[in-house]
This record gives structure tokens, C-alpha cells and sequence, in this order.
């Protein structure tokens, strides 16, 4: 399920039924990872073919450390030499020349300011150790840990004849004009939605994408809560890729692609503070943009942690930008058909204190600045507004600017 603002690259509001199926589809790679599990762990054990390829992954994964860390939440950290890291046994980045930072940044992408909710600073959380100079850190892959995230077939989602995918349902706020989009950032208040289940998960995410369902191109991030993918509910930061169409990509380091540079951060950060109803509020910002000298697209967490890449030969679309976009929230729904909280558990209603909103919603253009969405364009569409609903506020000064709610109890939407 997902309540989510969306934004659309089309000729004209006629091409407004074929984005919403794009952005379901979107959606719906995302899922493929989580819901893999079940049929692996719930229906079959594995082959020893199957055993042997997950074996062949993790040596590929698991480099030799020069250090390994503990993290207090559980997480074994090895910190690799960055040239050797996993990225670069992807064929696709032979011969890739590592960058540090991007070589050129959307015009004020690094602008910042406080919201008038007056959050208190993110809790982004940093490695209590920092990994040494010359080297990253790559959280330690788990046979099981593939496990819970190898996609299963796209096709049999793709080939659904109506917007639900895997237990999903689309509410949205999308934009149609025309233009291509180069990166899209926000400032998304932090919420740990209690109750997810081992079959669900819930997060508050961004999305930028290109090309159709089959050989899509698309990058995600936000915040998420997948005790499935995580083994605990911890509040996470995340990132998702695909390169076409969710045959390839993943979660965060789970496979060759995405370069860290950071030294103290991950893809996968818990966030030690969340926000509580009608109480202290916490927020992360989050954009992903592409640098427009090198095309490689940058995942930068609060106002300048630069933690990594992706490379732009993993985006053979990407080549004349990202053709829609979306920012909100998305639950999936277990075995039951029931779905967890979304953000802060309760409806929008107006008040920050209450509903989990973003706010400072936008998108680099060609001209590459960070530029607000276009209100006059944006159309919402809601599915299972029974149990999770969104609502857009437009813009609302200039430290919230563009402003949306979204969240939900959960419940039963099929």
C-alpha cells in the first residue's frame, strides 16, 4: 500500500492513467525483494544449486576486512579497502575511476532550513568507529540476508491486470509537464511504526524512475521499518535500485553497484530518535541526484553526507534524466491481506504533531536546480483510503515550502 506525491514526465494531462501505471509498477519492484521470502523460507528449502550461488554471492560480497565493527544495533561492519569493495565486481563498472564527491551539485540542493515545527536535529546514526583511512564500511552479508532479498520473477507481478501488486495500493499526487527529472530531495519527518510484522514492512521513501515496467530504471530512498529484511524494527535509513526492470539491483550493498565513499555512514543508518504524536518531531533529509559532468546519481543523507553512487552505466535510461517521480509513504500488507501503520499511524489532519508529513518536496530540472513542484499540476488518486490517505497542503512558506501528510492506522484493504 503507499500514499505517496508523485510527479510525472508526459505530454499533457491525457498521459495521466499510463504515469499512475508506471508509478504502481515503481512500486511494485521495490516489493519483489520482500516478498521472496515467503516462498523460499515458507514453501521450499533451498536447491543445492541455489545454496551453491548464494555461497558464490556472499564470496563476492564479503570482502577481507581491515577491520571489523560491532555497532551497538547489531550490525557486523567490515570496513574494505574502497577499491575493492563489492561495487566493482559489477561488469558494468570495469574500469570505473572512483569519485568522492559529486563534480557538480544542483543549484541549492545544500540549502537548509528549519522547519516551523522546529524539529530537533535527525539522529542519523554514525558508526561509533570510524572505518580507517582508505577504506569504507560494508555492512557483513548473511546467507540469509540474500535470502530474504532475491527478487522473485517480475512478470508475475508486471503481468497484473490492475493496480494491486503483492498485496499494494497506490495513493498518490503526480505531475505531468513534460520536462525530465535529474534528482528529487526532501525532508521527511522520522516515525517507528510499532506492530510491523516478519510479512510487512512500512516506510516513507522517494523515488526517481525512467523507461517501462520491464527494463525500468529507478533509485529509492527514505526511511523504512522491514523486520524481514533487517531482523529488527529499527527505524533504518534505506536505498533501492534497479537497472532493468528489478532484474537486477537491490537493497543497499546486497549487491555489486552501489560505491560508498562515506566512512561513518551506510545506506542502511538506524536513526536512534523518532518522532512521537504530539511530541518531539525528528526528520532526515534525504536526496538523490545526478551529477550532470560525471551522470553518476548521488545518495546524500542531512545537508552534505555524501555516503555513495551509483554508477551511471547501471542506467542505461537515465541517459536523458528520470521520466517520473513520487515522494510518500508505502506499507505492504502479510499473508492476511492486513497492512502495518503507516507513518505515525494516524490520518493527515493538519497538525505536524500528529501525522507524518514531508516537507521541502522537490526535483532538479534540466537547468540543474533544485525547483518545487508544480502545484497547479499535481492530481492525488487514493487506494484503500479506508486505512492509509494523504493530503497536500501546498506551499507553505518558505522553510516547509511544498508540504504533504500521509499515514494511516493499517488494516484490512482487500
Amino acid at each position: 500500500m503507499a500514499a505517496i506525491l508523485g510527479v510525472g514526465r508526459g505530454d499533457s494531462i491525457m498521459c495521466s492513467k499510463g504515469i499512475i501505471n508506471l508509478l504502481v509498477l515503481a512500486i511494485a519492484v521495490l516489493s519483489l525483494n520482500f516478498r521472496y521470502q515467503v516462498v523460499v523460507e515458507g514453501a521450499r528449502s533451498l536447491s543445492e544449486e541455489e545454496d551453491l550461488e548464494l555461497e558464490r554471492q556472499l564470496k563476492i560480497l564479503n570482502k577481507p576486512p581491515i577491520k571489523t565493527i560491532h555497532t551497538e544495533w547489531g550490525d557486523i561492519i567490515d570496513c574494505i579497502d574502497i577499491y575493492k569493495q563489492p561495487a566493482f565486481d559489477n561488469p558494468l563498472l570495469k574500469n570505473h575511476k572512483i569519485q568522492m564527491k559529486p563534480s557538480s551539485i544542483p543549484k541549492s540542493a545544500g540549502d537548509e532550513t528549519s522547519s516551523t515545527t522546529k524539529p530537533k536535529p535527525s539522529s542519523l546514526r554514525a558508526l561509533d568507529d570510524e572505518c580507517p583511512k582508505g577504506t569504507v564500511p560494508i555492512r557483513r552479508t548473511r546467507k540469509e540476508d540474500l535470502i530474504r532479498a532475491k527478487s522473485s520473477s517480475p512478470k508475475a507481478i508486471f503481468g497484473a491486470s490492475n493496480n494491486t501488486f503483492s498485496g499494494q495500493y497506490v495513493s498518490l499526487l503526480y505531475q505531468v509537464t513534460g520536462e525530465a527529472y535529474y534528482g528529487a530531495s526532501a525532508t521527511i519527518n522520522l516515525y517507528n511504526p510499532d506492530s510491523v510484522r516478519q510479512d510487512q514492512f512500512s516506510s516513507a521513501e522517494l523515488m526517481v524512475a525512467s523507461g517501462p515496467h520491464e527494463q525500468m530504471n529507478a533509485i529509492y530512498s527514505g526511511w523504512m521499518v522491514q523486520p524481514q529484511l533487517y531482523c529488527d524494527n529499527v527505524t533504518r535509513l534505506f536505498a533501492f535500485w534497479t537497472g532493468n526492470g528489478s532484474k537486477s539491483g537491490c537493497y543497499n550493498t546486497l549487491c555489486p553497484g552501489f560505491v560508498q565513499v562515506d566512512q561513518r555512514y551506510t545506506p542502511s543508518a538506524p536513526l536512534t530518535n523518532t518522532s512521537t504524536y504530539e511530541g518531539p518531531q525528528f526528520t532526515v533529509d534525504v536526496k538523490v541526484y545526478q551529477d550532470r559532468q560525471k551522470g553518476d546519481w548521488w545518495l546524500v543523507y542531512e545537508r552534505n553526507i555524501y555516503v555513495g553512487y551509483w554508477p551511471n552505466s547501471l542506467f542505461p535510461l537515465f541517459v536523458a534524466g528520470g521520466s517520473y517521480l513520487y515522494w510518500g509513504g508505502h506499507v505492504q500488507a502479510g499473508g492476511d491481506g492486513v497492512t502495518p501503520r503507516m507513518g505515525s499511524g494516524h490520518f493527515p489532519d493538519g497538525d505536524y504533531h500528529h501525522s507524518c508529513y514531508f516537507n521541502r518536496i522537490q526535483y532538479v530540472d534540466g537547468s540543474n536546480s533544485t525547483v518545487d513542484p508544480n502545484e497547479d499540476k499535481i492530481v492525488k488518486i487514493n487506494q484503500c483510503e479506508t486505512w492509509h490517505r494523504v493530503k497536500y497542503y501546498g506551499y507553505q512558506r518558505d522553510e516547509q515550502r511544498h508540504t504533504f501528510q500521509f499515514g494511516g492506522p493499517g488494516g484490512q484493504c482487500a
